[in-house]
């Protein structure tokens, strides 16, 4: 293929969108910069097996020769050179993380990992200093298989090779549409739902449009990719329909920017040829830079700091080019094939073998400082048996309703041989909390079990728009459960745990856990507060029924962020930051809860058990007291924090146990 220098000006304005979206968020569309570079690949490759083949000199093992000299040396250095960074930065749990993306993306299948870890629990994508080798991923998988198609076919004729690219197009164009509306993770992070951005440059190579050779269609394309940059954001639905654009703008731009028409020389110009030369070492290494550095201060990049890191990228960019790139592409001996693939396969060997250190020893945390380590290990102040008793919404561990009917349940302490004293009910704040309430009943000789469901509160014909149908449909047949086993047994008293504020609003709170900002509310979803009143009235109204006395247990307050994440990062890095959340935020998220709950509480003769003064005065809510933190993430409190909250309950095991023996004293009567 002949070096058409305007190509690489392409590569330099789809790398320097994706670079200025990453560090400064200039392009808030700059995400689609990927998007480009796919269709350039799928036009340079093509173009290099169609000249391969017309010269009678094609072989698979060369193509895959070439795409290892072009593609390993860069990426090896640039996850060995980041895992020996991130040991340094990374908390243990990112740490982890870090190595199994470090063996995927040295297997080319790091965009199945991200899209496989994509959902409730995934980490944050400012956690994940190689998460941009998706892209990566996604074109050797296309690569895998595409020689053979072209070579099978340019055999037949060259008009059958550009129907199947064609059909490809199409197929996968359409797939992308629809996954993207149902599964937006799906669509972006798998192959299939992308192969028709290779496939579009590959029709470009085959079938360059004549009609469309002027440099005006150059223009008009180069006109389509900024706008993409300038106009989609995180809401575009991406990549489906709204991907054309930038796509179909780097076809035209391919098309028609030829010989000295003024696009082609304006892209072919030493500068933007600079960055495109450079621009596959560029996007390697500017994303863990930016990772790292955002980690370790706590938050994002400001102006000047961004700056400084497009600079520091171009500059490692060039000495990546030079000192890795190219001796690799160029060798100055003939080295033979079979070492070619072996080097390769033992530098992915090497990659995979670091990672699995991080895996294998849990993110490594003997690293940390004892008092970084201290913090950091609140996070796993947990019940021990909560993993196998907690309820998975998903039904793949943990207790099922059957289970629960019959009380084959979990209980803190010894198991009630006859009818259980009392059950905790609620969602994954049940079992956080439950520490503190089976310690209160053992002082008074009850004995009971637990039903916990994570993002299921102890509601009957509660639906949350925040949850999936499923998950909605799973946490009617847990509580359902719940009900029949509170009757069945005659137990006579039950906690209700739950995130109430949650509940009552429909959202989230603060920024969850992925980097420390100050506390923010974001607007509650309207009715859902309605919703919530008509629950729990409901559900109050069938304890009264069955003969339940319910004890509703307001619920922590949110601190917002990973309290003991963020407090050992901090730690780590020796900064300070301002943990607490203020007493005015606190009383603006809950306030409507409480008033739902108080009136229901009041109407149904429910008592309510409030621990907030325990961790509020008239100004702050405590998320650490002593340098330990009180919570082990965002909203669940340690063990030693329940245990803490132990007498808070006294009084409500008190009054049931004497009611209780007030009622055998009648019945002996």
């Amino acid at each position: 293929m002949t070096y058409r220098p305007e190509l690489d000006g392409l590569r330099a304005v789809a790398v320097l969108a994706v670079l200025l979206f990453h560090a400064t968020g200039a392009l808030p569309g700059g995400f689609a910069g990927v998007d480009v570079f796919f269709v350039i690949s799928g036009y340079v490759i093509t173009c290099v097996i169609a000249g391969d083949l017309d010269a009678g000199r094609f072989s698979v093992a060369g193509f895959y020769e070439r795409r290892v000299r072009r593609i390993a040396p860069a990426l090896v250095a640039t996850i060995l050179a980041t895992a020996l960074a991130s040991a340094f930065i990374l908390m243990p749990i990112d740490l982890k993380s870090m190595g199994r993306s470090a063996a995927a993306a040295a297997l080319m299948v790091s965009n199945i990992l991200f899209w496989n870890e994509s959902g409730y629990f995934d980490a944050a994508a400012q956690t994940k200093p190689l998460l941009h080798t998706w892209s990566l991923g996604i074109e050797e998988q296309f690569y895998l298989l595409y020689p053979l198609l072209v070579s099978g076919l340019w055999r037949r004729a060259r008009s059958a090779l550009t129907a199947a690219l064609l059909a490809m197009f199409v197929a996968s164009l359409a797939a992308a549409a629809w996954m993207t509306a149902d599964e937006p993770s799906t669509a972006f992070y798998l192959a299939p739902f992308r192969f028709w951005e290779l496939a579009l440059g590959g029709l470009i190579a085959l079938r360059p449009m004549k009609a469309l050779e002027r440099a005006p269609f150059a223009w008009i394309g180069l006109a389509m990719i900024a706008a993409s940059f300038a106009v989609f954001d995180a809401t575009t639905p991406f990549p489906g329909l709204p991907a054309l654009l930038p796509t179909v703008g780097a076809a035209l731009v391919i098309n028609g920017a030829r010989g000295a028409s003024l696009a082609a020389r304006t892209l072919g110009s030493r500068p933007f040829t600079f960055v495109g030369k450079i621009s596959y070492s560029l996007y390697l290494v500017h994303w863990p830079l930016i990772v790292l550095l955002e980690y370790r201060q706590g938050a994002r990049l400001d102006a000047w700091q961004g700056a400084a890191v497009v600079a520091g990228s171009i500059a490692l960019a060039w000495i990546s080019w030079r000192v890795v790139e190219q001796p690799f592409r160029r060798p100055a001996g003939r080295g033979s094939r079979l070492a070619v693939f072996g080097g390769a396969g033992a530098a992915a060997a090497l990659c995979c073998a670091a990672g699995a250190v991080f895996v294998v020893t849990n993110g490594l945390p003997e690293r940390l400082p004892p008092d970084v380590r201290q913090i950091y290990s609140m996070i796993g102040d947990d019940w021990p048996e909560n993993a196998q008793c907690f309820v998975d919404t998903k039904g793949t561990h943990g207790p099922q309703p059957d289970d629960i009917r019959a009380g084959r349940l979990c209980s803190m302490g010894p198991k009630p041989t006859g009818r259980p004293d009392f059950l905790v009910w609620g969602d994954s704040h049940a079992p956080a909390i439950a520490p503190g309430i089976f310690a209160a009943a053992d002082r008074v000789g009850a004995r009971g079990l637990i039903v916990g469901a994570g993002a299921c509160p102890p509601l009957v014909d509660f639906r949350t728009l925040t949850a999936r149908d499923a998950t909605n449909r799973r946490c009617a047949e847990i509580n359902a459960a719940a009900l029949d086993l509170m009757k069945s047994k005659e137990i006579p008293l039950v906690f209700m745990v739950a995130r109430w504020p949650r509940s009552a609003a429909g959202n989230g709170y603060g920024d969850e856990g992925l980097f420390f900002d100050p506390a923010d509310i974001a607007a509650p979803i309207p009715g859902e507060d309605l919703k919530f009143k008509a629950a729990l009235e409901a559900t109050l109204a069938r304890l009264q029924e069955i003969g339940v006395r319910p004890v509703i247990v307001m619920d922590v307050p949110e601190a917002g962020y990973n309290v003991p994440y963020e407090l050992a990062r901090a730690k780590m890095a020796g900064r300070s930051i301002d943990v607490d959340p203020t007493r005015a935020v606190y009383r603006e998220r809950v306030e409507r809860a409480r008033e739902i709950i108080t009136a229901a509480a009041e109407a149904d003769n429910a008592e309510i058990v409030d621990p907030t003064r325990w961790f509020c005065d008239d100004d702050d809510c405590d998320v650490q007291r002593n340098g330990l933190p009180l919570y082990r993430d965002t909203d669940h409190i340690t063990r030693q924090t329940a245990l803490a909250l132990s007498p808070f309950f006294d009084d409500a095991f008190g009054r049931a146990m004497a009611e209780a023996g007030e009622s055998a004293r009648r019945i002996a009567q």
